[in-house]
């Protein structure tokens, strides 16, 4: 794993996180690590380059990545599938906006238990569905839970489908087998579908565990996946559609070529999923560490900030009401020097949030926190 880099360094490497803004802030705001790539994956991608295996995608690639994630999943999320039933998409939004076209009652609207992952409502609206948004609210014990009640009334109203997100970005919940299957049974009995975002499921914080969604009821349960969070390789291009109903496949369309991603992101998926775990478990040990000490600097420098540990990813959702900040990402960017994800694209009357990543290096995030802190302060 990358040595620790300052943000000069990090910014000198490239990446959408340290580039992006020209004032060159602190950078706690789009979901990538500064941590680098496992050496697996750089192995198969320098392979790749000097045998020039850099043309359209191609099935025995496919079906190489399909092995070596259904393997993975089976040892380490205990998940059984046959790698038959794994289909490579670009991306994971385009992965579920393919199963709303193709899979889900036509016509039908579609719930996002909010707040969601903001890339998911112009999706849905790409696929010429209607949204309904179902606002996800604390429980006693400071965390976000669905509501089940609301997703009932959607159900009923006519959604034909639930975009889960498990492990929840941006909450940093993961979801217990209990609600997942309260939830499916749900969909089940509306003869509804539960479109399942699990990009997050490696990175899960003990005693959490992740349970995929598929595995409680294949045939509701349509999942998209990809190595890209875990291993930090979202700009390859490349994710996996599982389709457990014995029907989907039948109804999936054949996509050819480019379509189902790029060449290069599927030797690196298949690569990370195949030999990439130790590599992971040094990077989970890292982000452990981070949350820990994360939850820490938030009490003794923000003790009103509402905040509760994520259980998984390494995404925080930050709640700033108490400090009267309607706009904290603009806030934080102006008066700290701080990039962060605004809270309000996540969900109707979203107000007074930020999404916090806190996949960088512990002295980066202690100058983050305490620059945040500075500017409350003033």
């Amino acid at each position: 794993m990358r040595p620790p880099l300052t943000p000069e360094q990090l910014r000198r490497l490239g990446g959408l996180k340290w580039t992006y803004h020209d004032s060159q802030p602190l950078a706690a705001w789009v979901a990538e690590m500064d941590f680098g790539i496992a050496n697996p994956v750089a192995e198969a991608l320098h392979d790749a380059i000097d045998r020039g295996d850099t043309a359209y995608a191609y099935p025995a690639a496919e079906r190489a990545m399909a092995v070596a994630a259904t393997a993975y999943w089976a040892e380490y999320l205990n998940w059984q599938v046959d790698a038959a039933r794994v289909y490579a998409v670009p991306d994971v939004v385009e992965g579920i906006e393919r199963a709303i076209e193709h899979l889900t009652s036509p016509g039908s609207s579609v719930v996002l238990h909010t707040p969601a992952y903001f890339p998911f409502f112009p999706m849905v609206k790409r696929a010429g569905r209607d949204i309904v948004e179902v606002r996800s609210s604390k429980d006693v014990d400071g965390l976000y839970r669905l509501d089940l009640d609301g997703i009932d009334r959607a159900f009923s109203d006519g959604a034909g489908s639930i975009v889960l997100c498990n492990p929840w970005n941006p909450t940093g919940r993961v979801l217990n087998g209990e609600e997942l299957t309260d939830l499916v049974e749900l969909a089940a009995r509306h003869g509804a579908r539960v479109i399942a975002d699990e990009i997050h499921s490696s990175i899960i914080y003990p005693p959490n565990t992740h349970v995929a969604a598929a595995s409680l009821d294949p045939d509701t349960v349509v999942t998209v996946t990809s190595a890209s969070k875990a291993w930090n390789l979202p700009g390859l291009k490349s994710a996996q559609v599982v389709l457990t109903n014995d029907d989907d496949p039948g109804r999936w369309p054949e996509y050819a070529g480019a379509e189902i991603g790029s060449t290069l992101g599927l030797f690196a998926n298949a690569a990370a999923y195949r030999a990439g775990r130790p590599w992971l478990d040094d990077v989970l040990a890292r982000l452990e560490s981070n949350r820990r000490l994360l939850t820490g600097l938030i009490r003794a420098h923000m003790p009103e900030l509402g905040f509760t540990t994520p259980d998984g990813t390494y995404l925080a959702w930050l709640d700033f009401t108490a400090y009267g900040l309607a706009d904290p990402a603009a806030f934080f960017m102006e008066e700290a020097g701080v990039a962060l994800t605004d809270g309000a694209p996540f969900g109707s009357g979203i107000e007074g949030h930020v999404r916090f990543n806190f996949a960088t290096f512990e002295p980066i995030l202690i100058e983050i926190i305490e620059k945040m802190a500075a500017a409350l302060a003033r």
